[in-house]
C-alpha cells in the first residue's frame, strides 16, 4: 500500500496525518510545541460524499432548469414571430388584392364614361360608315368592360376569402401571445423560486463540505466538473453505476470495504457499495 511521504510507514494513506503545532507562551517564538495526529476515517468521508452527491444532484438539476429558461422564451417568442409573420403576409396580400381591384374599377369607370361619350357621339354623325365604326369601338369597349367587371368580382371574391383566413390567423396570433405571455408569467415565478432554492443548496453545500478532507474533495470536484454533475456512482450488478462499464471483482470488493477511494478504471467516477 502506498505511503504518505515523510509519515511513519505503519501509517496506511486512508488516514490523513495533520499536525497541529501549539505555541507555548513560555517557549521562544517558533518552537513547536506538541503534535496532534488526526485520522481521517475514509469510509466516513466516502459517506459524506455520498450525501455531497445528493445536493449536488439537486444543484445540477436546478441548474439545468434554469439555463433552460432563456432557450424556452427565445422559442416561446419566436412561436409568436412566426405567427405575426403569417399574419402580416395575409394583409400584405389582401392590401395588394385591394389595390388590384381598385386599379380594375377605375379602369371600368374611365371606360364606360368613355362609352357614353361615344354613344352621344353617335347622334352626330352623318354618315353610314362613321357611325358603324363608332359602334363596333363602343361595342369593343363594352366587352372590355364585361370582362373588367368579371375580374373585379373574381377579386372581391379572394379579398373575401383573404379576409377570412386574416380574422381565422389573428385569432391564432392572439391566442399565441397570450400562450406565450403565461408561460413567460409562469417560467419567471419558477425561476425565481428555483434561484432561491439553489442559493439554500448552495449555502447548505458550503457549509456540509467543511467536514470532508480537501484533498478528497478536490479530487471528487474535479470527478463533479468532468463529468457534469456525476461524480459518486454506486456499484450496480457488478457495474459502474456511471458508464455501465463491467467492474473486476476486486475493484468491487475494494469499493464494498470503504478503506479507500476507488475509482472506475474507464470514466474515474468514485465507486462506492450501496449499504
Amino acid at each position: 500500500m502506498a505511503e504518505i511521504e515523510g509519515s511513519n510507514p505503519s501509517v496506511p494513506t486512508r488516514f490523513a496525518l495533520f499536525y497541529v503545532a501549539q505555541i507555548c507562551p513560555e517557549r521562544s517564538e517558533g518552537q513547536i510545541g506538541n503534535l496532534q495526529m488526526v485520522e481521517i476515517n475514509t469510509e466516513d468521508q466516502i459517506k459524506m460524499l455520498v450525501e455531497l452527491q445528493e445536493i449536488d444532484n439537486e444543484m445540477y438539476n436546478k441548474k439545468r432548469v434554469l439555463e433552460a429558461v432563456p432557450e424556452r422564451i427565445k422559442e416561446l417568442d419566436a412561436a409568436v414571430q412566426v405567427k405575426s409573420a403569417n399574419l402580416k403576409n395575409l394583409e400584405e396580400e389582401s392590401k395588394k388584392l385591394q389595390v388590384k381591384r381598385k386599379e380594375k374599377e377605375v379602369e371600368l369607370q374611365t371606360k364606360e364614361e368613355t362609352t357614353k361619350k361615344y354613344q352621344a357621339q353617335l347622334f352626330q354623325i352623318k354618315t353610314n360608315k362613321e357611325y358603324a365604326a363608332l359602334e363596333k369601338e363602343i361595342a369593343g369597349i363594352k366587352a372590355d368592360n364585361s370582362v373588367l367587371e368579371e375580374e373585379i368580382i373574381i377579386l372581391l371574391d379572394e379579398t373575401d376569402e383573404i379576409q377570412k383566413k386574416i380574422s381565422k390567423e389573428r385569432e391564432i396570433f392572439e391566442g399565441e401571445k397570450k400562450k406565450a405571455r403565461e408561460e413567460k408569467t409562469k417560467l419567471q415565478d419558477e425561476k425565481k423560486t428555483n434561484e432561491a432554492e439553489y442559493n439554500d443548496l448552495n449555502n447548505k453545500r458550503k457549509e456540509f463540505v467543511t467536514g470532508i478532507d480537501k484533498k478528497i474533495l478536490a479530487k471528487y470536484e474535479r470527478i463533479l466538473k468532468k463529468w457534469d454533475g456525476l461524480a459518486m456512482v454506486p456499484v450496480v450488478s457488478g457495474t459502474c453505476g456511471g458508464c455501465n462499464m463491467n467492474l473486476p471483482p476486486q475493484v468491487i470488493n475494494e469499493a464494498e470495504l470503504r478503506k479507500d477511494l476507488i475509482f472506475c478504471g474507464n470514466c474515474s467516477r468514485i465507486l462506492y457499495s450501496k449499504e
